[in-house]
């Protein structure tokens, strides 16, 4: 099962119990839905209206799972291109809404939501660490090589509930939740990066890193659950 590093504004960072990006990503779907259901159930709007208010629910759903994401600022910018091109396309009719649903899968398995997860990560407590230069160039090409293995496959999901377990404290509601990152020292950070590196080591992801373009692999994915290009 795929889990989400979800940041939070308080202290701590929730991570046992996470939803899996195709969970996130369908749960937002079914909630959309329901809400369109309900409401046209209880003659809140005209049918004629509905294809407007999925479209723009579809759109805010979506924008609010790249934007929660670690993922690059100018990334962010035009993967919102793209989805605001779902939406004119959805509202204009060249997209059903059972195409919605196919391109809600795809995003679920795009890359660029991975990269974004350890992306957040990274930044909120590798780099601003005490680590040395040397130690944080390391810790990125293995969060890269991470990422990759998450996103194809050969690293089980699974794994980062071992990997965060040194960094992480069972709170009071029962869940377990990562230390926020002033709480965690640089001894804990290493203990983390050396078991990223020993599970990209085991699954054999090469250490040369590889940069993705994040915008671009998620328009491939629409494109696949479409199957074909955009217009």
């Amino acid at each position: 099962m795929k889990h989400q590093w979800v940041m939070q504004t308080h202290k701590q960072i929730k991570f046992t119990g996470m939803k899996s990006q195709s969970g996130m990503a369908t749960a937002l779907l079914v909630a959309i839905v329901a809400m369109v259901v309900i409401f046209v159930a209880a003659g809140v709007y005209a049918v004629k209206n509905r294809q407007i208010w999925i479209a723009h629910g579809i759109t805010a759903a979506m924008n609010a799972v790249i934007n929660n994401s670690g993922i690059p600022s100018q990334e962010k910018s035009q993967v919102t291109e793209i989805i605001y091109q779902i939406n004119q396309e959805y509202l204009a009719g060249e997209i059903s809404t059972a195409e919605l649903g196919l391109i809600f899968e795809g995003m679920a398995k795009c890359p660029a939501l991975t990269i974004g997860l350890v992306t957040q990560f990274e930044q909120s407590y590798v780099t601003p660490s005490g680590l040395s230069s040397a130690e944080k160039i390391e810790a990125d090409i293995d969060l890269n090589r991470l990422a990759r293995g998450l996103s194809n496959g050969q690293i089980n999901w699974q794994i980062t509930e071992t990997i965060l377990t040194g960094i992480s404290e069972r709170g009071e509601d029962g869940h377990h939740h990562l230390k926020a990152p002033a709480e965690v020292s640089d001894e804990e950070i290493r203990a983390v990066l050396v078991a990223v590196k020993n599970a990209a080591d085991q699954a054999d992801i090469s250490v040369i890193k590889v940069e993705i373009d994040i915008s671009d692999e998620f328009k491939k994915s629409v494109e696949s659950a479409l199957g074909r290009s955009l217009s």
